[in-house]
């Protein structure tokens, strides 16, 4: 499999059929805990400061592109990578792979009642599709021993095929790194804001936008203080001087 630098993160070079069917091999073979980065500009600009967050990155099984932006700089670098592979976008087809294959799915995290949400419309669009359990750790307790305990003894109990945690960046990848080995799941993937775009408490942006690369600018008109340090002060500089240092090597 190709991979393609950009920045300080490595992508692997692949379609979303490819990445789902990869994430399903991963679950099936049950013979070591893996998983799974979903990479967007955000998380190339904190990998720049985060020694923690890149040491995650760099012990992932699988780093696929979630984000035009990774795929705008892979191509002004001369290595275009394939397609944007969106964790939102794997969220569905996951829903599709465990009624399909039988994989067993549990959702962890995102705000309170959205994962229980999210089980049930997946249930719903997937007819036999199964996810094994939810869980919404207490944010005032998420950081006490007691409160980990129960988290991987929640996941420990249902024995799902992958574990998707919504604990957004760069909390749920320096998370899942930290614990993979203590869960007993085969595979685990970091999916941000995916359980309240699919429960319907945060509205997607439309295709045109997700094509043309906006979708970060619908989502900050949902939520623009709270994005905006991220958005505005973070990743568009990072992006500005990123796009720069990668034309200027590959000239």
């Amino acid at each position: 499999m190709r991979k393609v630098n950009i920045g300080r993160l490595v992508f692997d070079d692949m379609t979303m059929g490819e990445a789902t069917a990869r994430i399903v091999n991963y679950a099936k073979m049950r013979d070591k805990a893996r998983y799974v980065c979903t990479g967007n500009l955000d998380h190339l600009a904190i990998a720049e400061t985060d020694p923690a967050f890149l040491a995650a990155y760099n012990d992932a099984d699988l780093v696929v592109a979630d984000g035009a932006p990774v795929v705008w700089l892979s191509r002004l670098g001369g290595h275009p990578l394939k397609e944007r592979i969106a964790g939102s976008d794997l969220f569905w087809t996951l829903g599709q792979a465990s009624a399909e294959h039988g994989i067993t799915l549990f959702f962890l995290g995102g705000v309170e009642g959205a994962a229980e949400m999210a089980k049930a419309v997946i249930e719903k669009r997937y007819s036999g599709a199964r996810v094994v359990g939810t869980y919404c750790p207490p944010f005032a307790s998420f950081g006490t021993e007691a409160e980990q305990n129960r988290i991987r003894e929640e996941v420990k109990k249902a024995n799902p095929d992958v574990l998707l945690v919504a604990f957004g960046a760069p909390k749920q990848e320096k998370w899942i790194a930290e614990n993979r080995e203590k869960l007993g799941v085969p595979v685990a993937i970091g999916v941000g804001g995916s359980f309240e775009m699919a429960a319907g408490l945060l509205k997607r942006a439309p295709v045109w936008m997700q094509k043309v690369g906006l979708e970060w600018a619908y989502r900050f008109a949902q939520q623009p203080r709270r994005l905006f340090p991220r958005y505005i002060m973070r990743d568009v500089p990072y992006f500005a001087k990123a796009a720069v240092r990668t034309a200027l090597r590959r000239n």
